[in-house]
């Protein structure tokens, strides 16, 4: 009810509008029209005054042979006081050359006011003396294009009365149609004349406004008016109050100088600021036509924009260049020009809303063809084919009862003629079908079966496993089978619906709703079709009032009038928006049992889809993981030894197994510029690459620190701890053991930062003495001036060194007991005969025997160096030092 009563005020509002314009142009039209003409019943006005002033500024030789002077005030005309203009209106309405004027005037003489009272006989106007060019363009500009610009405006109007762009071109068409038109108005007196007067005025100082509006919003609004919607208004706000300031002056003046003297001291100084806005209006209506023209991307619409700039700046550009030349000589824009020059000029302004209709209506910019299709003309035209074939199928029939009925006829005609008959009407009906089916496509309707598609769509959708074919071809048919312009796909990412597919539009809409939209609340919660209107909300929403006008804004710049949800489950995927039919006609019932059909198969596959593409990712992720992991793998491989210095008197080696292909513990073996050998072992807190990464900072910060080796070891774990330190979180350390061996007299000089103390297996006599080496200091990284200690030990023939990480003594098996540093050192103590890599791979086997096939749950690294017998004299000689 809301809607038709809408529907009524808009309509009811442009049949007043219609009527006021039509009641002031008709009179114009016609008194334009009869002074084209010789006329003996005309009459010249005999005086002029000032602006608002009843001071004679003009006087006619009758009037001067009447004794009326310049600078003499008009007290009354016709014993009516001369308030205002309207009083001399109405005195030459019906007045006919011949007739006597009395007029009552003051005059100032010596210092004296003088009152007089004077009869002027009135004389005929002069006759029309125009060119054949002058006249056709008087017809033409003030005749035929304010009537085209009436009859198109209003004509639009009335086919889209809720279309704001309508409203804009009717306000452009009546500010055009006014602009060269007098205001002179024989025809009409009192408040009528009022009314027609400020309409006109109105409408022809508001012209810059309706056109600076259209530029904005035609065919769309301007992607700069969305970012800054406040800024026409520093145009259209002065320019507004001097069209209504104009309009007031000029119909005050009309009846009452006084009333309006005042307002028209203050505006009149302000009439070239007032002109210069109105061409900087009409400058911006070209800059926004050129910017769209520049920035869209639909072929259509780039193509009716061109055709619209071309035109109109064809059409404006010689009056424009007139009005600027007419400034700069301080004259109107067809004073003192050659005549061809001014009938060029106008004849090319009507142009104008030429241009205008050949946009609109036949480049279609407002698609107003569409609406009337949808009306009368297609129920006349499919129900007179209908109607044509019931009439000739009659015709037939009747005819051929005529010729069987008729006496004498053999039966062989009568045969002949009832199957001629029965092969017309078959014929007959064939052409009717083939002329409903060409009215269809005509006029949009479905000219195939639109249920069959939209039946195979929903089982073709089942099949397609990937989300963008899924969702062209899905828009694609549908705008199709139903012929809807625009489609579009709206999908749930993370709480935020955007479009992920459209049609029809310049490129994806640049909408989102979110889950707390009214919108989206309500499509999880009945997850049916959804019929809109944005007139009224309350009418298809179950919660009125509660939808905001932003998302009434989002919902219109998709040109939404049915939603779709797609739903899987309980959770809905996201929605689909269809715009208007090119018919125009509503969404019927069986359309929504269709599409809900399509909806939710679509959901159903957009479900499987995400499903589909979510594996995939997942597992590409873990082979790209996998791929990384082993290059950090083979990478940290490389940190450790890859060649093992010969040191004389000494076999050693070593072994890093990871748990997680890459790993936190550290071994290494430094060859120094001395002689010596250094031995280092370290495991790093945590496990995977942050435990690798602080492992390759280990290493770097070590090697570092040994490369010219002339530093104590007490010194040099100093400097380590500080460097790791600096390199690390302050919850990450890493216990560290590094020592010097010296060939030469068998020393090995150590220092232990909280590792897991290594160990010197020494067999004296049967027996085996285990030497723990736990001089040193705090974790490396943890402390950032931590001290520590250094010891030295001779090593001695024999002796073996097992350096490990926590990885190797705490092993565990299924039951979760620990191998332990008890069952290590017994192991190798079988390994007394085999050498360092031997060694290594025993005690690896070992722990693993006992951990039984259980996990493991931590790096293993080993580092076994043994003393063997060797020449000291060629060692020292080896290595040049004692």
């Amino acid at each position: 009810m809301k809607n038709r009563a809408g529907a009524y005020s808009l309509y009811l509002g442009l049949i007043i509008l219609f009527s006021v314009a039509v009641a002031y142009l008709a009179p114009v039209s016609w008194s334009t029209l009869k002074s084209l003409f010789p006329r003996s019943d005309r009459v010249r006005p005999p005086f002029s005054v000032e602006a608002l002033n009843p001071v004679v500024s003009a006087i006619a030789a009758e009037a001067k042979d009447a004794g009326l002077r310049k600078g003499d005030r008009i007290l009354s005309v016709n014993d009516r006081q001369f308030a205002g203009y309207g009083v001399m209106m109405d005195a030459f309405a019906n007045a006919h050359p011949g007739d006597w004027l009395t007029v009552t005037t003051q005059r100032q003489e010596g210092g004296r006011s003088q009152q007089q009272i004077l009869k002027i006989r009135l004389a005929p106007a002069p006759g029309p003396s125009r060119s054949l060019g002058e006249t056709v363009t008087i017809v033409e500009w003030s005749i035929v294009t304010p009537w085209f610009c009436l009859l198109l405006g209003f004509w639009v109007a009335a086919v889209r009365p809720r279309d704001g762009l309508a409203w804009l071109l009717l306000g452009l068409m009546i500010s055009f149609s006014q602009i060269a038109n007098e205001m002179e108005l024989p025809l009409l007196q009192g408040w009528e004349r009022d009314v027609a007067v400020g309409y006109h005025k109105f409408f022809a100082s508001a012209w810059p406004i309706w056109m600076l509006l259209f530029g904005v919003y035609f065919p769309e609004r301007s992607d700069f008016e969305k970012r800054r919607p406040w800024l026409k208004w520093i145009l259209i706000g002065p320019l507004l109050f001097f069209a209504v300031t104009d309009t007031v002056v000029t119909v005050g003046s009309i009846e009452s100088f006084s009333s309006v003297q005042r307002l028209y001291r203050l505006v009149h100084p302000l009439n070239t600021f007032a002109f210069v806005l109105g061409m900087v209006a009409v400058g911006t209506f070209f800059a926004n036509l050129h910017s769209k023209q520049a920035t869209t991307a639909n072929c259509d619409a780039r193509r009716r924009l061109t055709l619209l700039v071309v035109g109109t700046q064809v059409s404006l550009t010689p009056m424009f260049i007139l009005i600027l030349y007419g400034l700069w000589r301080h004259a109107g824009p067809l004073d003192n020009v050659p005549s061809w020059l001014a009938v060029l000029a106008l004849l090319m302004c009507s142009l104008f809303p030429i241009t205008l209709a050949y946009v609109i209506v036949v480049e279609r910019a407002l698609d107003v063809r569409v609406v009337i299709r949808q009306g009368v003309r297609y129920a006349l035209a499919k129900g007179g084919v209908r109607l044509l074939r019931v009439a000739a199928s009659v015709a037939i029939i009747a005819a051929i009862i005529s010729l069987i009925s008729r006496p004498k006829t053999s039966w062989s005609l009568d045969i002949i003629v009832i199957a001629a008959g029965w092969a017309i009407l078959i014929y007959v009906r064939k052409i009717g079908e083939r002329l409903v089916n060409w009215i269809d496509r005509r006029f949009f309707r479905e000219a195939y079966n639109a249920e069959q598609i939209l039946s195979d769509l929903s089982e073709k959708v089942r099949t397609i496993v990937e989300t963008r074919p899924l969702l062209e071809i899905v828009a694609q048919r549908i705008s199709e089978s139903l012929h809807v312009l625009r489609v579009a796909l709206l999908l749930d990412n993370g709480g935020i619906y955007h479009p992920a597919h459209a049609v029809g539009y310049a490129g994806l809409p640049d909408v989102r709703f979110n889950d707390g939209d009214v919108i989206v609340k309500h499509l999880q919660k009945v997850k049916q079709p959804l019929r809109v209107n944005l007139k009224d909300s309350d009418l298809w929403l179950n919660e009125p009032g509660e939808m905001d006008q932003e998302e009434s804004a989002r919902l219109k710049e998709l040109a939404a009038q049915l939603l779709l949800p797609l739903a899987a489950k309980e959770k809905l995927l996201g929605f689909i928006t269809l715009g208007p039919k090119q018919s125009e006609e509503p969404y019927s019932g069986s359309d929504l049992r269709l599409l809900q059909s399509v909806a939710t198969q679509t959901g159903l596959a957009l479900e499987n889809s995400r499903l589909t593409a979510a594996i995939a990712a997942e597992v590409a992720q873990r082979e790209r993981l996998n791929r990384e992991l082993e290059i950090a793998r083979e990478v940290q491989e490389r940190l450790f030894p890859q060649d093992l210095p010969p040191v004389p008197g000494l076999d050693y080696c070593g072994a890093c197994r990871p748990a997680f292909g890459v790993g936190g513990d550290y071994y290494d073996f430094v060859s120094l510029a001395s002689g010596e050998l250094g031995i280092a072992i370290g495991d790093v807190s945590g496990k995977g690459i942050s435990a690798a990464l602080l492992m390759a900072s280990l290493q770097a910060s070590l090697r570092g620190q040994t490369i010219d080796g002339g530093c104590e070891l007490s010194k040099l774990m100093g400097n380590v701890n500080r460097l790791v330190y600096d390199a690390s979180a302050s919850n990450r350390y890493a216990t560290f053991f590094y020592s010097q061996y010296q060939p030469g007299n068998r020393s090995l000089t150590y220092v232990n930062a909280g590792h897991n103390a290594p160990m010197v297996l020494r067999k004296n006599e049967g027996t085996w003495d285990i030497i723990r080496l736990e001089t040193g200091g705090p974790v490396v990284g943890l402390l950032p001036g931590a001290a520590y200690e250094h010891a030295t030990l001779i090593l001695h023939p024999g002796d073996m060194l097992l350096a490990f990480t926590d990885g190797i003594s705490e092993a565990m098996n299924p039951a979760e007991e620990e191998w332990g540093e008890k069952r290590l050192i017994e192991a190798a103590k079988d390994c007394l005969t085999l050498n360092a890599a031997g060694i290594i791979d025993k005690l690896m086997k070992a722990a693993d025997a006992f951990a039984a096939g259980a996990v493991q749950h931590d790096d293993m690294t080993l580092v076994v160096a043994r003393v063997v017998a060797f020449d000291s004299t060629a060692s020292a000689a080896a290595v040049g030092v004692a």
